[in-house]
């Protein structure tokens, strides 16, 4: 099930965001967000297997982090997040912005099935690897 976050989540968030970016929890600060992030965890048996992370900044939201846990992947639970995330965005937004890298193609193809589209690349951001910008308007 898909609902906003709890404290006694931060925990198994961090560990989750840690398998993206070892430093996941220094730059996120799960534990004091600004006003404007949001984040939606999906649980089952009281278990956090995944969450979404989005900053909404006037018009436009910015998906800052997507987890699945390795071993829950491929069961459609991203896509509930995603889902989730749009239907309680505010009605003013007009878009949402993403970057992902180049060579992470199952990301690339998922967020394709969601309508994103590319708009940008960040040459050489994640070392060698470039990242690519995409966004999925709603106008």
């Amino acid at each position: 099930m898909v609902s906003s976050f709890e404290k006694i989540d931060i925990e198994k968030i961090n560990e989750l965001g840690m398998t993206l970016n070892p430093n996941f929890s220094k730059l996120f600060h799960i534990d004091n967000l600004n006003k404007n992030e949001k984040i939606y965890i999906y649980k089952e048996n009281n278990e956090v297997l995944g969450f979404i992370h989005i900053a909404i900044n006037f018009e436009i939201v910015d998906l800052l982090n997507i987890v699945v846990a390795e071993n829950s992947r491929n069961k459609g639970i991203g896509s509930l997040l995603i889902d989730y995330m749009i239907t309680d965005l505010p009605k003013n937004i007009k878009k949402i912005l993403l970057e992902v890298n180049e060579n992470n193609s199952e990301a690339l193809k998922f967020y394709y099935n969601f309508n994103f589209e590319v708009i940008n690349t960040r040459k050489n951001y994640y070392g060698s690897d470039s990242a690519i910008i995409m966004e999925r308007n709603f106008e």
